[in-house]
């Protein structure tokens, strides 16, 4: 009963702000005691996940290539035949606990990451994307900020 709750309520928390965006690549990941910057984070992810499809060609006994076949297309029957390309691989969609620390920012910020690494059988190419989402939600900038720094207005506070 007790983990029911705990699940409900980090799910309720994550459904509050289910905010993500795309990390940049300059940005900097720390997972517990490991830091990455996203750049080296997504070529590892993508080598792994490249290991991983290696290492289950070698244990099934397929070739690359046979394998690259048998999953390039879903045959339901002889007359029916859908074209595939890609394996992707998603991280859990609750998220990650992660901080970030992003170029320009004055600290670091906690929150939940995703990870999707796609793999395209027929080009070869592996895609890796890396999304964020705060556990706070960013503070509304109010469009009177800007006036309020302004030198102008410093000088009509003082006044009154």
């Amino acid at each position: 009963m007790k983990h029911q709750n705990l699940v409900k309520k980090m799910n309720e928390k994550h459904e509050s702000n289910n905010n993500y965006e795309t990390v940049g690549d300059d940005d900097v990941l720390l997972f517990e005691e490991a830091t990455f910057i996203v750049r080296r984070f997504k070529e590892l992810a993508a080598s792994k996940f490249t290991k991983i499809i290696e290492i289950y060609v070698e244990r099934g006994g397929y070739s690359p290539r046979k394998m690259m076949d048998w999953m390039s297309e879903l045959c339901i029957n002889e007359e029916t035949k859908i074209m595939g390309g890609d394996i992707k691989w998603n991280s859990p969609t609750e998220g990650i606990d992660c901080q970030i620390l992003k170029i320009g920012a004055k600290g670091w910020q906690k929150g939940k990451v995703q990870i999707e690494v796609n793999k395209n059988f027929k080009s070869g190419e592996t895609q890796t994307f890396i999304k964020f989402c705060p556990d706070e939600p960013p503070e509304q900038k109010s469009p009177l900020d800007d006036i309020r720094q302004s030198e102008e207005y410093k000088k009509l506070s003082n006044n009154n």
